[in-house]
């Protein structure tokens, strides 16, 4: 199969690798969109904290069930329409996949935290992911797609499923102001979610072509660089601040100024995994008794939660299209990542891996 791997430090090419063979218990997926990820790009440049190179980058996966092995006999090579998951799942179902592979024995497994393990594994991170034409993965990772929702939106799956957890985190509640600091990929999604919880939603991003992409998703927007956050903060919350700050761009400014925008009881979200150690001064979050959260990638029954929303949203005519800005062809993988470096794309990349 054809595979983008990244064999050393910032350094992608496209090579013929086995196509995986699905193992007891597990599923072969066919790869229609993989997306790409903010995370792709650390674990691309070597800095990724627990994960190390080679790798074939892509947690993000969508695609279709070719093969399921260990259930009903099937066995590779040999699926047949009867072949079925426990969760009913067959061969030929759109699916994504939880690309979560924890342990089950350390204290938060015990707790029912597996996103929070001390042994977490990733696709595409600690294992070959879905920049590829096949992943295989677990049965029980599977969630079907409906069939009505268009390719490239079922593709923003695990990211939504990513938004939701995020907003579960935050504790948002119907009528809260929610202000989202960045407005990148997951950033949208974020604020798309919180909207859809019922928040009133800002989002502040710098960058123009981000910001129309904000304004496309019906989202208001807002200019860090040219306006004034103090009013701001006078127009959408009286000058109390926001109930809850969501940063999402990892930005030493974003972070930074988090404390000033939340009110007083207020919750702030920082999704920022990785980047440059910022001096933050804890005793602002003591002077307004506020709360900082966080929130890495999801249990499973958010996972599924996220990907019920994506197709509410959709059914329910909101438009999702901006979240998507380009889909390239998986030859195109090294281009994609340089865009996301520079901040080229507009929102999501797709890289189509049929091409």
């Amino acid at each position: 199969m054809k595979a983008a791997y990244v064999y050393e430090s910032e350094k992608m090419d496209i090579r013929e690798l086995p196509t995986p063979k699905a193992g007891s218990g597990e599923a072969l997926i066919e790869i229609i969109y993989a997306g790409v990820c903010g995370s792709d790009i650390t674990m691309y440049r070597g800095q990724h904290p627990t994960a190390r190179l080679p790798v074939v980058l892509g947690h993000e996966v969508f695609g279709i069930v070719r093969e399921i092995n260990g259930h009903n006999g099937a066995a590779p090579g040999d699926a047949t329409p009867g072949d079925a998951t426990p969760g009913g799942i067959r061969p030929g179902d759109r699916v994504t996949a939880e690309p979560l592979l924890f342990c089950g024995e350390c204290e938060a497994c015990r707790q029912g935290f597996g996103n929070v393990c001390g042994k977490l594994r990733l696709l595409g991170l600690h294992l070959n992911g879905a920049y590829a034409q096949y992943v295989t993965a677990g049965v029980d990772k599977l969630v079907p797609i409906k069939t009505d929702i268009p390719d490239k939106l079922a593709a923003l799956a695990e990211p939504f499923a990513v938004a939701y957890h995020v907003c579960a985190r935050a504790g948002l509640r119907v009528g809260d102001d929610a202000l989202v600091i960045g407005g990148g990929p997951i950033g949208n999604v974020v604020a798309v979610m919180a909207r859809a919880a019922g928040a009133h939603v800002t989002v502040s991003e710098p960058n123009p072509v981000r910001r129309a992409t904000v304004e496309a998703l019906g989202l208001p927007s807002f200019d860090p660089v040219n306006g004034d956050i103090k009013e701001l903060v006078a127009k959408k919350t009286g000058g109390i601040g926001f109930d809850v700050v969501i940063e999402s761009s990892g930005s030493k400014a974003g972070i930074l100024s988090t404390t000033d925008l939340c009110k007083i009881h207020g919750t702030i979200v920082p999704m920022a995994l990785a980047g440059t150690p910022v001096d933050f001064v804890l005793g602002q979050v003591s002077f307004k008794e506020q709360t900082v959260v966080g929130s890495r990638v999801y249990p499973f029954l958010h996972f599924k939660r996220g990907v019920e929303m994506l197709e509410k949203l959709y059914a329910d005519g909101l438009p999702l299209d901006p979240l998507v800005s380009d889909i390239m062809p998986l030859s195109e993988a090294q281009k994609a990542v340089d865009m996301m470096i520079a901040g080229q794309n507009a929102c999501k990349i797709l890289l189509d891996a049929k091409k």
